[in-house]
């Protein structure tokens, strides 16, 4: 009886739709970003830290990662050249927006005029988290290839994995790390 308990609140689960960018609040988020340019990587980070500041706010903390060198200056100070426009690129409001109206449940898929298809794949765990992947399919030349890939967490306010495609070629990706909540 136990067992199908659990499998009954899994499937409850399932099928659920997503609000982006509701936070709790007192959650940290911890992020690796990997930026492939010309086959070269490079790994960066960042974090985020949302702390309840009464009934309706939060105070909200950012911060980076970058490896740089001593001599680079003021890139030390800023974060490492643009590394601030990040986080807009990968959890783009507008588009984040859209999968508001996708049901959470493997095998779904939701046509988006203009932008392509959104398919649901199987849920999976990034940085101790379940989501599901839902990967945006658009046209080009005639052929279907990846454009984004988002995998949700329903629990969350920001995808747990951002992948942005250029030309069905992976270029960005933000994976959790952490989320911890207090």
């Amino acid at each position: 009886m136990k067992t199908f308990t659990i499998a009954l609140a899994l499937l409850a689960q399932d099928g659920k739709k997503w609000k982006p960018f509701q936070f709790a609040g007192n959650e940290k988020f911890e992020y690796k970003v990997v930026q492939i340019e010309n086959d070269e990587r490079k790994e960066t980070g960042f974090g985020l830290d949302l702390r309840k500041k009464g009934e309706d706010q939060l105070e909200v903390t950012w911060s980076n990662r970058n490896t740089l060198k001593k001599d680079q200056g003021a890139e030390i100070v800023m974060g490492g050249g643009g590394f601030g426009m990040l986080p807009l690129v990968l959890f783009n409001p507008g588009i984040l927006g859209l999968l508001e109206q996708v049901e959470l449940k493997e095998g779904e898929k939701m046509a988006i005029l203009g932008f392509g298809v959104i398919k649901v794949g199987a849920k999976e765990t990034v940085g101790g988290r379940s989501g599901f992947p839902c990967t945006l399919m658009s046209q080009q030349n005639g052929k279907d290839v990846v454009a984004f890939q988002w995998t949700i967490d329903p629990e969350l306010g920001i995808p747990i994995r951002s992948i942005t495609y250029e030309e069905g070629k992976e270029k960005i990706r933000a994976e959790l790390l952490s989320y911890k909540k207090d």
